[in-house]
Protein backbone atom coordinates (compact mmCIF):
# COMPACT_ATOMS: atom_id res chain seq x y z
CA UNK A 1 0.00 0.00 0.00
CA UNK A 2 2.60 2.57 0.63
CA UNK A 3 3.92 1.75 -2.91
CA UNK A 4 1.19 2.17 -4.28
CA UNK A 5 0.37 5.76 -2.40
CA UNK A 6 3.53 6.95 -3.66
CA UNK A 7 2.97 6.40 -7.25
CA UNK A 8 -0.19 7.97 -7.08
CA UNK A 9 0.96 10.91 -5.53
CA UNK A 10 3.77 10.99 -8.10
CA UNK A 11 0.70 10.83 -10.63
CA UNK A 12 -1.31 13.34 -8.65
CA UNK A 13 1.87 15.91 -8.69
CA UNK A 14 2.32 15.02 -12.50
CA UNK A 15 6.17 13.75 -11.80
CA UNK A 16 5.21 10.60 -13.67
CA UNK A 17 2.85 9.79 -16.57
CA UNK A 18 3.06 6.03 -16.56
CA UNK A 19 4.60 2.90 -14.59
CA UNK A 20 4.36 -0.86 -14.11
CA UNK A 21 4.52 -2.87 -10.83
CA UNK A 22 6.60 -6.16 -11.59
CA UNK A 23 5.86 -9.15 -9.67
CA UNK A 24 8.14 -10.79 -7.77
CA UNK A 25 9.90 -13.83 -9.32
CA UNK A 26 11.86 -16.54 -7.20
CA UNK A 27 14.87 -17.69 -9.53
CA UNK A 28 16.75 -20.74 -8.98
CA UNK A 29 19.92 -18.72 -8.45
CA UNK A 30 18.62 -15.84 -6.24
CA UNK A 31 19.18 -15.78 -2.22
CA UNK A 32 15.40 -16.73 -2.08
CA UNK A 33 15.67 -19.94 -4.67
CA UNK A 34 19.06 -20.57 -2.77
CA UNK A 35 17.62 -20.14 0.61
CA UNK A 36 14.27 -20.01 1.03
CA UNK A 37 13.75 -20.92 4.35
CA UNK A 38 16.28 -17.55 5.41
CA UNK A 39 13.02 -16.16 3.43
CA UNK A 40 9.97 -17.97 4.90
CA UNK A 41 8.55 -19.50 1.70
CA UNK A 42 8.08 -23.01 0.62
CA UNK A 43 9.59 -23.52 -3.31
CA UNK A 44 7.50 -25.86 -4.97
CA UNK A 45 9.07 -28.60 -7.30
CA UNK A 46 10.68 -27.21 -10.74
CA UNK A 47 8.46 -28.50 -14.20
CA UNK A 48 10.06 -30.94 -16.21
CA UNK A 49 11.66 -29.07 -18.77
CA UNK A 50 15.18 -29.25 -20.46
CA UNK A 51 16.14 -25.95 -20.96
CA UNK A 52 16.10 -22.50 -18.75
CA UNK A 53 15.18 -23.98 -15.88
CA UNK A 54 15.16 -20.40 -13.56
CA UNK A 55 11.18 -19.39 -12.35
CA UNK A 56 10.26 -21.43 -9.26
CA UNK A 57 7.20 -21.19 -7.78
CA UNK A 58 6.70 -20.78 -4.32
CA UNK A 59 4.31 -20.65 -1.63
CA UNK A 60 3.86 -17.23 0.59
CA UNK A 61 3.07 -17.89 4.54
CA UNK A 62 1.24 -14.58 4.03
CA UNK A 63 -1.55 -16.19 2.50
CA UNK A 64 -1.44 -13.50 -0.08
CA UNK A 65 -3.66 -13.52 -3.17
CA UNK A 66 -0.75 -12.47 -5.53
CA UNK A 67 -2.99 -12.65 -8.62
CA UNK A 68 -5.74 -10.63 -6.93
CA UNK A 69 -3.09 -7.70 -5.68
CA UNK A 70 -1.49 -7.75 -9.25
CA UNK A 71 -5.32 -7.41 -10.76
CA UNK A 72 -5.55 -4.46 -8.42
CA UNK A 73 -2.55 -2.89 -9.09
CA UNK A 74 -2.74 -2.72 -12.62
CA UNK A 75 -6.33 -1.28 -12.50
CA UNK A 76 -4.93 1.63 -9.92
CA UNK A 77 -1.96 2.33 -12.57
CA UNK A 78 -4.45 2.41 -15.90
CA UNK A 79 -6.61 4.92 -13.97
CA UNK A 80 -3.88 6.76 -12.64
CA UNK A 81 -2.54 7.15 -16.00
CA UNK A 82 -5.97 8.63 -17.37
CA UNK A 83 -6.12 10.92 -14.23
CA UNK A 84 -8.92 9.13 -12.52
CA UNK A 85 -8.84 8.15 -8.89
CA UNK A 86 -5.74 10.66 -8.09
CA UNK A 87 -7.77 12.01 -4.87
CA UNK A 88 -9.03 9.02 -3.73
CA UNK A 89 -7.99 5.97 -1.22
CA UNK A 90 -5.39 3.87 -2.95
CA UNK A 91 -6.77 0.75 -1.10
CA UNK A 92 -10.43 1.52 -3.10
CA UNK A 93 -8.86 -0.74 -5.93
CA UNK A 94 -8.35 -3.86 -3.64
CA UNK A 95 -12.05 -5.78 -3.19
CA UNK A 96 -10.55 -7.62 0.01
CA UNK A 97 -8.93 -6.33 3.18
CA UNK A 98 -5.74 -4.54 3.02
CA UNK A 99 -3.83 -2.29 5.20
CA UNK A 100 -3.50 1.41 5.50
CA UNK A 101 -0.22 3.19 3.62
CA UNK A 102 1.76 4.46 6.49
CA UNK A 103 2.81 7.34 3.62
CA UNK A 104 1.64 10.97 4.58
CA UNK A 105 -1.26 11.65 1.96
CA UNK A 106 1.06 14.78 1.02
CA UNK A 107 4.47 13.33 1.09
CA UNK A 108 5.65 14.21 -2.47
CA UNK A 109 3.60 17.51 -2.37
CA UNK A 110 5.60 18.55 0.90
CA UNK A 111 8.76 17.54 -0.85
CA UNK A 112 8.34 19.26 -4.05
CA UNK A 113 7.30 22.59 -2.36
CA UNK A 114 10.71 22.08 -0.71
CA UNK A 115 12.61 21.07 -3.31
Amino acid sequence: MDALEYVRQLFDNGCIQSGFFHRFACTVHSPVGQHPEEYGVTLQSLPPVTFAKNDVGFIDPTGTDHNAMGRALNKALYNYMHGIGLDEDVRRWFSGRVPRPRVPRHFIARALASY
